[in-house]
């Protein structure tokens, strides 16, 4: 039976490259300004990172068009305009303006890494697994192109690509507890119920309040019939996430494979509530397990 994953995809949902790179510039403003763009260009520029940090993403827009007007060749100014066009769901124009940063500095893994991202977002995994591949020869140490790359390749059915991804990632980084969550979502796909419950042991060790890892840990548990374990990992992601509609749906799934009817059927409303496009993978769901129990 296939429960619900939840997986942290990226690095928790997707770590830009766009906070860092913004601080180091701040703090760099004044060099910036001797170097090429004016200080009328780097006044907008930081401005503009400023309205970013606090979620004016239109005051942001504003402000790096007009230090691209000033200054047309600012591929971090690109980079910025597009974090901040993605975050207001603009995926086209944000690859544009990742494309242009690459077109004046091909050695940016910032927008390689970026551009990767919103590729992915679209549905382009071939080019998203192709920009993180150039962000990782730009920079070695980039764990979470490793994991991003590892997510793709699972998305497209590449369980041994994803799964060298994900060992990479861990070995560059052995404390990131998305890593082993991303990583036991493939061992649980490959059949290694073992090893995916270690994986998730060891992220939940490191994330005490990592929802997902307990949901997916609940569905291994389940997978191996421990239904009152995986009911006890199902409660701590609803305790973390009281909005976690695929939690409801898997508690109540492991509840109805216990014979508790009532309280799965409960579990079962309060899922859909929270999450109606869940309707058609859950009804299945729930056959399966019926017929299971039927079968008995």
């Amino acid at each position: 039976m296939r429960k619900i994953d939840n997986a942290t995809s990226s690095v928790k949902r997707y770590r830009w490259f766009c906070l860092p790179l913004m601080i180091s510039l701040l703090l760099a403003g004044a060099s910036l300004a001797q170097a090429q763009p004016s200080r009328f260009a780097v006044a907008y520029y930081n401005r503009g990172n400023e309205r970013f940090k606090k979620g004016d993403m239109d005051g942001a827009i504003a402000d790096y068009d007009a230090a691209l007007i000033s200054y047309p060749r600012w591929a971090s100014a690109f980079i910025m305009r597009g974090c901040a066009g993605y975050k207001k769901g603009d995926l086209n124009g944000s690859i544009v303006d990742f494309t242009k940063a690459i077109e004046i500095d091909s050695h940016m893994d910032q927008a390689y890494y970026n551009r990767g991202k919103a590729r992915r977002d679209k549905g382009d995994l071939e080019g998203s697994i192709e920009d993180y591949t150039r962000a990782i020869e730009i920079n070695p140490r980039l764990s979470s192109a490793y994991n991003n790359r590892g997510n793709a390749r699972k998305d497209k059915g590449d369980l041994d690509g994803a799964m060298a991804d994900f060992d990479l990632a861990i070995r560059v980084d052995s404390h990131n507890a998305a890593f082993y969550n991303n990583r036991g979502l493939v061992l649980r796909a490959k059949g290694d119920l073992q090893g995916a419950l270690a994986d998730y042991d060891r992220a939940i060790r490191i994330n005490s309040r990592f929802a997902d890892a307990y949901n997916n840990r609940g569905n291994v548990r389940q997978d191996l019939g421990d239904l009152k374990g995986s009911i006890v990992d199902y409660d701590a992601a609803i305790s973390l996430a009281p909005s976690f509609a695929k939690a409801y749906g898997n508690r109540g799934l492991a509840r109805l494979s216990q014979g508790h009817r009532e309280a799965a059927e409960k579990d079962f409303e309060q899922c859909l509530k929270l999450d109606p496009k869940l309707k058609p993978f859950l009804d299945a769901e729930i056959e399966k397990t019926k017929r299971r129990l039927a079968a008995r």
